[in-house]
């Protein structure tokens, strides 16, 4: 069964409907009510698509509706219209039209399987059987194909959504369908995606709004270590040997202070000596002076000057570690090698300064003994030394290099931004490429299957079709259609005959001659529908049926009569759906089906009850219908005095608030005053003369007041039958507010009680 219209929009009067519109919970006796120009018509002609399979002409052009069956499965136009061509039939006035014409008094023919063609139609059946079994397959790989689809537009969003969230596009967008492209061009690239931090560091590129700052290279010269170990070396060995002295040649030692000590003596003239007390002679003056002469001054210079130089060059040395850019200095895709590399740059850097600081150690030696050559088993070897310098030299090209590149990046910023956003968009097509080509497989392989279905249904249905054309003859409907307009009519006069191509309508066995009545033509459509329900093969308890207005212009016999045909004859149909303007049609349906719409326990009700609401927006100036579950004030009561009462009723008690419905007000307001009055002033007259029998009956009634119900009777002549209701009125808002309040006074003194009881039921 159909359960819901899931969605509409486009389609002329009608709002549209989403699939967060409320369900309309069709069951499988649906009813549904309107006043004319509701858009009953463009609702019946919506299903009348679904069994032509394709667009009704008559539907607004560009419109689209989907509906919903119990099964899963939809149908609509433009996508799906195909498939329940066999199942659903609807009576409507173009149905007549297309089939009777009564101008001629002829009528298409209706086909029934002929008795002589058993074997063929029990082939029929069995086909037709199988075209249900392939349509329910056709359904299952449909919602196959719809999940495969779904799960590969989710995969392809939500990939693309991470994607995005990775690249810092700014107002530029990454979404599915770049995504699609992107593994078009790399799903068969084969290098590895990137490690965690290498797309850290280019996700952190894309971040950057203007480059990093340009850094400069470090210098480092290894020869000079070279040169100064071996010079340091050298000197450290060194001896005095020109010392002449005695003393010095046995106390090496004692060289510094000989020497001090005679500076002093001779800077300040002393004739004796400060340590022994003796005089210092003339020959031990000029022994002194030889010994502790200018060469042993320059030896000293000569190593205190060494000092200082190899002071700089550890102290140089130990400054290239910080000379060194930081780590987070460089771009990020350079920083993860460059920080090892720096940190075992910055290791060489301590190596190289502990070992210079061994010659450090033994050239402070030399200098606190100048004579003596310096012992040197504690300083670390030339070798050692100038491979620490080789290794800091080059890890300091490495370092270089990454600086290097670090500057060559800062000047084709632009260019590395947009190789660091390739690499992230690679690395996500290379991470999802194998769920991406399942997907994609998945949802091939499901559109595959689908087509065969839909190709095997197709041929079976042409098989049906070339079957019907050899088996079916219209003949044996026309007794089908006789009877039922016989009972319908209650004689036999009116017949249909059939011809070569369809059936002749004759009275009394001759062709008819003019036009058959209103209520001819409406015996003879609906005996002509309900006869063609079955043909073809169909059967009943397969087919849908909707039925649109199947009365007009009956008096209250024939209609009863109608609507018990129709109700009866689709009792056991798979679903029936009656759109009606008559309150009198719905209301014989909705009697019949009462108790068929009430839950009871245990058991789901099986019919729904429908109204469609035209409305007026505020500020719109364009009427808008609605399929809404029909008011109680209509389901329960056999006449519409309770819902017209309803809605003056609420534009009397909100007189501030706008009104959806108010440009109906005034036609609303002339129908429950007829209704009233028919009861409380019967007679004719008209409404002038029953106002001024009130006004006998009831002295306290205010004539002059009730003038403005006397101008509605003027403006609203036309609003005496149920089906005017929304026409528009003259009347201004004003005008409308004065007559129903001028209603509910008149309504208060003549019948206090009905008022009250009326504004309980609507409350």
């Amino acid at each position: 069964m159909i359960t819901n219209i899931k969605s509409m929009q486009g389609m002329g009067i009608y709002a549209d409907r989403s699939a967060r519109s409320p369900s309309l919970e069709f069951r499988r006796y649906n009813l549904v009510y309107g006043f004319n120009g509701s858009g009953k018509s463009t609702l019946s002609r919506l299903f009348a698509s679904l069994e032509a399979g394709g667009p009704h002409p008559k539907l607004p052009e560009g419109g689209s509706f989907e509906v919903a069956l119990d099964d899963g499965s939809t149908f609509g136009c433009p996508t799906t219209p195909a498939g329940l061509e066999q199942r659903l039939l609807v009576f409507n006035s173009d149905y007549i039209e297309r089939n009777l014409q009564w101008a001629v008094g002829r009528a298409n023919p209706v086909f029934y399987i002929g008795a002589d063609q058993a074997e063929a139609a029990a082939e029929l059946t069995r086909i037709e059987a199988d075209i249900v079994k392939a349509d329910t397959r056709k359904v299952a790989a449909a919602a196959t194909e719809k999940g495969a689809e779904k799960a590969f537009v989710s995969l392809k969003r939500e990939r693309a959504k991470s994607v995005a969230s990775r690249l810092h596009l700014g107002n530029r967008k990454y979404e599915a369908p770049n995504l699609v492209k992107d593994y078009e061009t790399w799903k068969d690239y084969d290098q590895p995606a990137l490690t965690d931090d290498e797309l850290k560091s280019a996700e952190d590129v894309r971040r950057l709004d203007e480059p990093m700052p340009r850094l400069e290279p470090v210098s480092f010269d290894k020869t000079t270590i070279g040169t100064a170990y071996r010079f340091i070396a050298e000197v450290c060995g060194q001896s005095l040997a020109t010392v002449a002295l005695a003393e010095v040649q046995d106390h090496p030692d004692m060289l510094l202070w000989l020497k001090q000590g005679y500076e002093y003596h001779e800077a300040r003239g002393l004739a004796e000596c400060l340590l022994c007390g003796n005089p210092i002679s003339s020959e031990r003056r000029a022994l002194l002076g030889g010994a502790l002469d200018a060469t042993v001054d320059q030896f000293i210079a000569r190593l205190t000057k060494t000092d200082e130089r190899l002071r700089g060059l550890i102290e140089a040395s130990a400054r290239l570690e910080g000379q060194l850019p930081a780590t987070v200095d460089l771009a990020m895709e350079f920083r993860p090698r460059y920080k090892d590399d720096r940190e075992r740059l910055a290791g060489d850097v301590r190596e190289l300064v502990e070992r210079l600081g061994t010659l450090q150690t033994a050239l402070t030696a030399k200098l606190e003994r100048p004579a003596t050559p310096v012992d040197m088993t504690g300083v670390a070897s030339e070798q050692d030394v100038l491979a620490t310098a080789e290794r800091l030299a080059s890890g300091l090209a490495t370092i270089n290099e990454a600086i290097a590149a670090h500057n060559q990046s800062i000047a084709d910023f632009a260019k590395h931004k947009d190789a660091a956003e390739t690499s992230i968009r690679r690395h996500f097509v290379i991470d999802c490429r194998d769920d991406f080509a399942k997907a994609a497989a998945d949802l091939a392989k499901a559109s595959d299957e689908l087509k065969a279905e839909t190709d095997g249904a197709i041929v079976l249905r042409d098989k049906a079709r070339d079957l019907r054309r050899r088996i079916r003859t219209h003949g044996p409907a026309a007794s089908v259609i006789n009877k039922l307009i016989a009972a319908y009519l209650g004689h036999g006069e009116l017949t249909i005959d059939p011809v070569d191509e369809g059936y002749e309508l004759q009275r009394h066995g001759r062709p008819i001659t003019g036009v058959p009545s209103e209520g001819e033509k409406t015996a003879i459509a609906i005996a002509y529908f309900l006869s063609s329900i079955e043909a073809d093969n169909r059967k009943l308890k397969d087919v849908i049926v909707v039925v649109d207005d199947p009365v007009s212009s009956l008096d209250t016999k024939a209609l009863n009569f109608a609507c018990s045909l129709v109700r009866t004859r689709l009792d056991k149909a798979a679903q029936v759906f009656v759109l009606t303007h008559n309150l009198q049609c719905m209301n014989e349906f909705r009697k019949a089906w009462k108790g068929k719409a009430k839950p009871r326990e245990g058991v789901e009700p099986t019919a729904t009850f429908l109204f469609i609401d035209v409305t007026i927006a505020e500020g719109q100036e364009r009427r808008t219908s609605t399929i809404k579950e029909m008011s109680k004030l209509l389901r329960e009561y056999d006449s519409e005095y309770h819902f017209l009462f309803s809605h003056v009723f609420r534009f009397v008690t909100r007189p501030d608030a706008y009104d959806d419905h108010g440009y109906m007000i005034p036609n609303l307001i002339r129908r429950v005053l007829d209704v009233f009055l028919a009861f409380k002033c019967p007679g004719g007259g008209g409404l002038p003369s029953q106002l001024e029998k009130l006004c006998k009956d009831y002295p306290s009634l205010d004539r002059e007041r009730l003038t403005a119900l006397e101008r509605l009777t003027q403006v609203e002549s036309h609003s005496d039958n149920v089906d005017d209701l929304l026409s528009f009125s003259t009347m201004t808002l004003e005008e409308t507010r004065e007559a129903a309040n001028t209603l509910f006074v008149m309504m208060e003194v003549v019948d206090p009680k009905h008022l009250v009881r009326l504004k309980s039921l609507c409350s």
